[in-house]
């Protein structure tokens, strides 16, 4: 069960609070006098109350704010004190002094009576605070008055544009179409597989189409990062094999999302080509993104990195 006070213990706090703060304004030349405790035993009473008045905001307020009028009584006291200094040492020196009214004091027979009195037991609260207690003054938000626009030159307008005419015009050509086709070409190769999985630059790779290979790679990237399909490497080559995107649970359980680079430039594309490349390549259509007869091996210039993410 919790600890935390209910609504009828923070108003009860409240009001005890209150009772105090007009315990201070109706009696303040009885608690300035200089032989009253009154002021420590309302700062008492008020520390009782803290546990239950710091659980909310206008508790915590009227806490502060008593603090604060205490502090400024204490002062008052104190000077009232400074009033009174020389008529208190006097009767000091008369009732503690050595030989009569003398500079020296029998130190032994006052702390013997201040322990009698059992005065100062224990250390004295502190009751003061420095500054004043005020909320903060809200800034009150200025409104901007809108510009009246100049009408002496006519309003331009863009001209509007259609949906369709932001799509690419070859289907075969959109990234989404072509990541449906290689997801597509992974579950028909690897459903025909007896290992259930297919050989990834046999599946990337075109033998005279460097382009169209980096496109392939960036593709299957993006199939990897959304969980259609993963990949399992071995020390002679990369497999690719169709799989359900993970869910919730299989992240509970400790699957992580992983980020690999992948550096291909011509000399290394040209190499998995010689090691890759069979008869039956390319597996995945060509989208002709060369010349009929030319290898843009010749004319396309170097590709970036691509990046692959693998979970």
């Amino acid at each position: 069960m919790s600890d935390a006070p209910t609504v009828h213990q923070q108003a009860q706090a409240r009001s005890t609070l209150r009772a105090l703060h007009r315990q201070l304004d109706e009696n303040k030349q009885s608690y300035t006098s200089t032989t009253s405790t009154g002021l420590a035993e309302v700062q008492k009473q008020a520390n009782d109350m803290f546990a239950t008045a710091s659980t909310e905001s206008r508790g915590t307020a009227l806490d502060a704010s008593l603090l604060n009028r205490v502090s400024a009584l204490g002062a008052e006291q104190a000077g009232n004190l400074d009033k009174a200094a020389e008529g208190f040492i006097r009767r000091l020196k008369n009732k503690f002094g050595i030989g009569g009214n003398s500079a020296r004091l029998n130190w032994q027979k006052l702390g013997d009576e201040l322990e009698a009195a059992q005065i100062y037991m224990h250390v004295p609260g502190i009751t003061f605070l420095l500054g004043e207690v005020a909320a903060p003054v809200q800034k009150q938000r200025k409104e901007r008055k809108t510009k009246e626009r100049a009408t002496q030159e006519p309003l331009q307008t863009a001209a509007s544009v259609a949906v369709g005419d932001l799509q690419e015009v070859a289907d075969n050509k959109a990234q989404t179409a072509r990541m449906k086709i290689l997801q597509n070409k992974v579950l028909e190769v690897a459903g025909a597989s007896a290992s259930g999985q297919v050989n990834m630059f046999q599946l990337l790779l075109h033998p005279t189409s460097f382009s169209q290979t980096v496109e392939n790679f960036f593709d299957l990237a993006f199939l990897v990062k959304d969980g259609h399909v993963q990949l399992e490497a071995t020390p002679e080559t990369i497999f690719v094999r169709p799989r359900n995107p993970p869910t919730t649970a299989d992240f509970d359980g400790g699957v992580a999302k992983q980020q690999n680079v992948l550096k291909l430039d011509r000399p290394i594309y040209q190499k998995l080509v010689d090691r890759w490349c069979t008869a039956e390549s390319p597996m995945l259509p060509d989208r002709g993104l060369r010349p009929p007869g030319v290898d843009d091996e010749r004319t396309q210039p170097a590709a970036p990195a691509a990046k692959k993410r693998k979970q």
